[in-house]
């Protein structure tokens, strides 16, 4: 059992640790694992980054602190070539671990599926561009048909980032994101529901149908 000070970490479904808060830290700066990366809290399973926003840490108090070594009395001089005797290589940085890489490639995805999930008010609205194309090209449509196409335009723009969502889960999903996939289909569907009654009224009064 885990002591309260520290916790157990889950990735792709398997558990370690527990660990020290000061560890995980470590871990992070060192690319070991990612912000996307599972952690239990009081029995619950929460990402690293959520965690540390409720707790008042942000990415910038995780970067490793600057050594001394870096402030120079002479920085109007030109550095050393690498090499030289006197110079400390820099060591690699946390991008360059397979790890971080792919833990950074997991949270460009959870980012996308949110702005998937934003963009069903968006959407409609482009899709409906079509309608005036229509009317400029071929002819002035009925209210109604004109009203059909706006229907049509906003049921394609709010079903469209749903299904990209639900593509993004399935990736995220298989990383032992499950969690945070479930929760964007879930936003997804109240905003394409909200976006779909907005746009269906916001176009009746622009096609005024039966008027």
């Amino acid at each position: 059992m885990a002591k309260p000070d520290q916790f157990r970490l889950r990735w792709k479904g398997a558990v370690t640790g527990p660990f020290a808060l000061a560890r995980i830290s470590e871990m992070l700066r060192a690319g070991e694992i990612s912000l996307v990366h599972n952690i239990e809290v009081s029995g619950s399973w929460v990402t690293i980054r959520d965690y540390f926003r409720t707790i008042g840490l942000n990415r910038g108090s995780l970067l490793p602190p600057i050594s001394p070594f870096t402030a120079r009395d002479d920085q109007d001089l030109p550095p050393p070539p690498p090499g030289a005797a006197g110079t400390i290589q820099a060591p690699a940085t946390a991008a360059s671990s397979p790890a971080s890489a792919a833990g950074e490639a997991l949270e460009r995805n959870v980012r996308e599926g949110y702005l998937w999930c934003g963009s069903t008010f968006l959407f409609p609205p482009l899709f409906a561009v079509v309608v005036p194309l229509w009317e400029k090209t071929v002819g002035t449509l009925p209210s109604s048909s004109k009203y059909t196409l706006f229907i049509f335009a906003t049921l394609l723009g709010c079903s469209l980032p749903l299904w990209l969502v639900q593509r993004v889960g399935r990736q995220i999903s298989q990383e032992g994101l499950a969690e945070i996939s479930q929760a964007q289909t879930r936003l997804c569907l109240v905003l394409a529901g909200l976006g779909a009654v907005f746009w269906l009224f916001m176009f009746w009064f622009l096609a005024k149908p039966g008027l």
